[in-house]
């Protein structure tokens, strides 16, 4: 079928009437879109993002592809991170032994007296200030 044969088709319908209650919205649709457009805020989600960039979103387009370049760059021109394995710590006695015998070698260096033992602490001593006292009642 052509379209001259539609058209003649057409042609010989005959014309109805469009309903009354569809006039009213019709007309309203006309006028509305006659209006000059109002600044009313977009109903549709997500559309903020779209307000933010409108001004110029070739410049917020370039912003984002040098950063893009900018980010690539730098990933692969970092250095290559080798994880060392960390061993087991020593035992503590092996520790104190090699810091005593670290502070003799400091202490011959320096010309000091070499002290074969640290002083060792005193004897615990309570930690309340007051002297203990036996109250008889």
């Amino acid at each position: 079928m052509n379209p001259d044969d539609f058209e003649k088709r057409l042609q010989r319908l005959p014309m109805r009437n469009v309903p009354v209650e569809w006039r009213g919205e019709i007309l309203d649709a006309a006028r509305r879109a006659g209006d000059p457009q109002r600044s009313i805020p977009n109903p549709r989600p997500g559309s903020w993002w779209r307000e933010l960039l409108w001004p110029c979103p070739q410049a917020w387009a370039g912003l984002a592809a040098a950063w893009v370049l900018i980010l690539g760059l730098n990933a692969a021109t970092r250095e290559r991170v080798q994880v060392a394995t960390v061993q087991s710590t020593p035992p503590a006695r092996e520790v104190l032994m090699a810091l005593k015998e670290r502070r003799r070698l400091l202490a011959e260096l320096a010309g000091l007296s070499v002290q074969v033992e640290p002083k060792k602490p005193a004897a615990p001593r309570p930690r309340s200030q007051l002297s203990q006292r036996t109250f008889t009642g």
